[in-house]
């Protein structure tokens, strides 16, 4: 027995240094907060007030880890889960669905496969002063398209290099979450798309260097089924620091076929003392179908808001924001109860959130909520 309890002892000691060397962190945010939405574009649908979850960053748990190979090298995870604080659920259509993917990193950069960011989240996040993952009444995502997330993404970030670095991606299954793949993708009807078979690259230039941030964004999306156009997107995007304001801008443009939509923002962020910032916002988004059906739509939209820090986790909000869907053939298609706005690129939208997509067609919002980060 003594043996026994010897030998133990000491394959624990001998195990210890590879221990040492991987470490897992839990992190999440928690965000609560009272939210109007209010002049819906259908006249019968009346405004809403609700205590909800995840308005200025998606409620969320997570899991991430690296593990020192040696040499310069690092495995690495992560497991994001979102969490509808009201409810207790999970308002995810799957168990990770937030992030989750594995990756190698060292010199040569980092590798990394699973269910990702795209790099034109990034930088959407990066332009948008309401950004804490593109959200509030205010958030660019109420009217500029883009993709979310990719599923099966083979990713590769490079080293950085004087400021600039480069990402790229593929995957041969876009996936339906938050990104390629959906409706999303494409500015016709195509309902009965199999929105996993779906082809995407992407490619994303940045160049950082003390006040400067620009990046550029490439991606296309290939449905395999026959008879549906591909959508190629570009967009490319800066912010300023000046101290005194943080000014930002973002154009993009997505085409298909012979259909086009045109969109872009102007961003600021102004510091009052040392926990607050005042926000603001004004974006449009207009569709070019060379003179059919839906030529024209265009949505406006104009934000405002102030965001304090109570601590370095913890910080208080309020938005406004108002849009205007100036069509009217836009209104008379999209306008009805409970359809999904999002079967057309370039038309439907609405004031929604981190955790709403705007589905609902309403043209107004108000939020005030409280966000806390572990």
């Amino acid at each position: 027995m003594q043996k026994k309890l010897i030998a133990l002892a000491v394959a624990g000691l001998v195990s210890v240094p590879a221990f040492a060397q991987s470490n897992v962190t839990i992190y999440g945010v928690v965000d609560m907060g009272y939210k109007y939405q209010g002049d819906n574009v259908a006249s019968n649908v009346k405004n809403r007030n609700a205590i909800d979850s995840g308005i200025s960053g998606g409620s969320r748990i997570g899991f991430k880890g690296t593990e020192d190979l040696g040499n310069g090298l690092k495995a690495g995870f992560v497991l994001e889960q979102g969490i509808a604080v009201d409810t207790g659920s999970s308002p995810s259509s799957g168990t990770w669905a937030r992030q989750s993917f594995v990756s190698l990193s060292g010199g040569f950069g980092a590798v990394a496969l699973g269910r990702q960011y795209t790099p034109q989240h990034k930088i959407m996040a990066a332009v948008d002063p309401f950004g804490f993952g593109k959200g509030t009444a205010a958030g660019l995502q109420n009217f500029y398209i883009g993709e979310a997330r990719l599923d099966n993404l083979v990713a590769y970030v490079s080293p950085t290099w004087s400021g600039f670095n480069v990402a790229a991606g593929y995957t041969f299954g876009a996936g339906n979450g938050n990104g390629a793949g959906t409706n999303e993708a494409n500015p016709t009807p195509r309902n009965n798309v199999n929105t996993t078979d779906v082809r995407a690259w992407v490619i994303s230039p940045s160049y950082t260097n003390g006040p400067i941030f620009v990046a550029a964004n490439f991606h296309k999306l290939d449905p395999v089924q026959t008879g549906v156009d591909s959508a190629k997107v570009w967009d490319l995007a800066g912010t300023y620091d000046f101290g005194m304001v943080k000014v930002g801008a973002i154009y993009g443009q997505r085409k298909i076929d012979d259909a086009k939509v045109k969109q872009w923002a102007l961003t600021g962020a102004v510091p009052v003392g040392p926990a607050g910032k005042v926000q603001v916002m004004y974006g449009q988004r207009k569709f070019d179908e060379g003179g059919n059906t839906y030529d024209g739509a265009k949505v406006s939209q104009w934000g405002l808001g102030y965001e304090h820090a109570l601590s370095k986790r913890t910080a208080l909000y309020a938005v406004y924001a108002q849009q205007n869907q100036n069509n009217d053939q836009e209104r008379a298609t999209l306008g009805t109860p409970n359809q999904n706005v999002n079967t057309f690129t370039g038309l439907g939208a609405g004031i929604g959130d981190a955790s709403d997509t705007g589905a609902g067609n309403y043209q107004r919002g108000f939020n005030l909520g409280v966000r806390h980060s572990f």
